[in-house]
């Protein structure tokens, strides 16, 4: 392997990382507000439900390309 594409591999791999953990920090973010002892509205509790579920599938995504 050259050293260009040593670089375009690190490269590669720290998208990757930033493109995964974005979506990761959303769900834990969301999810601990849901487990958390506090009141939260139905709208709330739905919107902040969604909003994992559209990460995850975010992430799903990330991780079906990179396995190509």
């Amino acid at each position: 392997m050259s050293d260009e594409d040593l670089v375009l591999d690190a490269e590669a791999r720290r998208r990757l990382r930033h493109d995964l953990r974005t979506p990761l920090t959303i769900v834990a973010g969301f999810a601990e507000v849901l487990a958390a002892d506090r009141p939260l509205s139905d709208a709330d509790r739905r919107d902040y439900a969604t909003r994992i579920v559209n990460a995850a599938h975010e992430i799903q995504a990330l991780i079906d390309a990179a396995l190509e």
